[in-house]
């Protein structure tokens, strides 16, 4: 060890004769210094085989110990919990096992380094000034001899040499111990040390920030992989490079359908952005709802092809409860036909477009004849029976434009558009009055249930209530008339 130490020492280095390197007199500082780049670029290329952190950290040490004249070399690393761990030790058997994987918290290095005399980059510790400050820090004592013979290395002293990330962080911390030549190392070495430690540095924050991507992409894989959320990565003509098994599970096919092939299912309904809605149906049929969120990796200033994170949120059973709840705010829950609310706004939609097109609407107003003796002799349960019975009937006698409501209790109103003429209202509400005056089977046996309608056609003036009113001031008229039969309100 000592042969290969003074190998790399300058002249006048202490325990080191010059003519080991260059002979008697013969040595010239060009050639030192040409011998330690040599040594520099040599360890660097050593370093840089590898990019995993702890690999290059005991790249470090080792050559510290082979190269640089020192018995012992411990490579600490600052951990992201801000905790220093001695993550690579070369040197002695006993040292290693000693040394290894302790950890000190980050703040008890700083103070160690400000306890420290400023040896150029390097912090060197001498055991006499020591106060303590060395107890929170984890060590080893070299079991030699020691002596007060000025410059002589002694067991507790420190030398320290900080590694810092190019923007002066604090990454980790090179300590050695046991200088061959037994005595403090002297300039040249202590350069020396000072450059491999600035190269070993710039290894090791490169072998970090590799592992730590690392450490991400193995993360963002998981997190891919595992996500509940449905997630592709897609270019932007939506063609699939990377999906995930949620969803797959979403889209309802095998993936190897879907990589490398543009997906409709998830294509924006409208001028692309960040968030939107689809709606698609899988290949079993099921009506599925997503809320897509798309995120681009890669700027578009870099003139590569972009990626889009693209994630989609199976929103199905939040649009069937929404649907449920609009359908229940706008529609009779016995029959399913639109409320009173519902037919209202359908009827002044359908005025506004009949104002526009010189068209006629037609209302009839229908109520179901005796209904409250048909409740009172069947009761309640057979009563609601034959209300949903004629509401059936009652669409199924409307055409498609048309709108059949219930008003509420056993009244109803149908809205017919376009109808020209008041014959073809009169047709209408004959063809009501057949659909509903079958016999309906019922618990107690058939019932013939008849209906009293009043008809009106919309004036130009009219508004829906007015067209209403007037529909049902026929329907009295009906009822007054016998029921069982429809009336037609006078021309307005």
């Amino acid at each position: 060890m000592a042969d290969t130490a003074c190998s790399v020492l300058w002249p006048g280095e202490p325990g080191c004769a010059a003519e080991a390197v260059h002979g008697p007199a013969a040595s010239d500082t060009g050639a030192d210094q040409a011998a330690a780049a040599e040594l520099l670029a040599h360890v660097a290329r050593r370093i840089a085989v590898s990019l995993d952190l702890r690999e290059t950290l005991q790249v470090v040490a080792q050559a510290v110990v082979d190269h640089l004249g020192f018995g012992v070399a411990v490579a600490n690393i600052i951990r992201p919990d801000d905790m220093c761990e001695a993550a690579a030790v070369a040197g002695p058997d006993d040292a290693v096992q000693a040394m290894l994987g302790t950890c000190a918290p980050a703040e008890d290095i700083r103070a160690l380094l400000a306890a420290c005399e400023p040896w150029g980059e390097l912090r060197f510790l001498d055991h006499r000034k020591d106060n303590g400050v060395t107890d929170a820090v984890p060590g080893w004592t070299p079991p030699m001899e020691h002596t007060d013979e000025p410059g002589a290395w002694h067991p507790e002293d420190v030398l320290l040499a900080p590694l810092n990330a190019p923007d002066g962080t604090l990454i980790g911390l090179l300590s050695v111990d046991l200088p061959a030549s037994g005595r403090h190392p002297g300039l040249p070495q202590r350069r020396l040390l000072e450059q491999f430690a600035t190269h070993a540095a710039l290894a090791i924050e490169h072998a970090r920030i590799h592992t730590l991507m690392s450490d991400s992409e193995q993360l963002f894989r998981a997190m891919f992989d595992r996500s509940p959320i449905a997630i592709a990565l897609m270019t932007e003509d939506m063609c699939v490079t990377r999906i995930n098994p949620a969803c797959v599970r979403l889209l309802g096919r095998d993936a190897a359908d879907l990589v490398g092939r543009p997906v409709v299912e998830l294509s924006p309904p409208g001028p692309a952005s960040a968030q939107y809605e689809v709606h698609f149906t899988r290949p079993d049929g099921t009506e599925i709802w997503g809320r897509v969120n798309s995120t681009p990796l890669v700027p578009e200033t870099t003139g590569e092809a972009r990626l889009i994170l693209t994630q989609v949120e199976d929103i199905t059973q939040l649009r069937t409860v929404q649907a449920q709840l609009a359908h229940a705010a706008t529609h009779d829950q016995l029959t399913g036909l639109a409320n009173r609310a519902l037919v209202l706004d359908r009827l002044t939609e359908a005025l506004a477009d009949a104002r526009l097109r010189d068209d006629r609407i037609a209302v009839l107003f229908c109520d179901v004849d005796h209904f409250k003796q048909i409740n009172d002799t069947l009761g309640h349960a057979a009563g609601d029976q034959l209300l949903a019975e004629i509401g059936r009937r009652l669409t199924l006698a409307t055409r498609s434009r048309d709108v059949a409501g219930r008003f509420g209790g056993d009244e109803f109103v149908l809205i017919a558009y376009p109808v020209p003429s008041q014959e073809e209202a009169g047709r209408l509400a004959e063809r009501v009055l057949r659909s509903v005056c079958r016999p309906v089977e019922l618990d107690g046996g058939p019932l013939f249930p008849s209906l009293s309608i009043g008809a009106a056609l919309s004036a130009a003036d009219d508004c829906a209530d007015s067209l209403v009113a007037a529909a049902d001031r026929a329907l009295y008229a009906a009822k007054a008339a016998g029921r069982g039969q429809w009336q037609l309100a006078p021309e307005r």
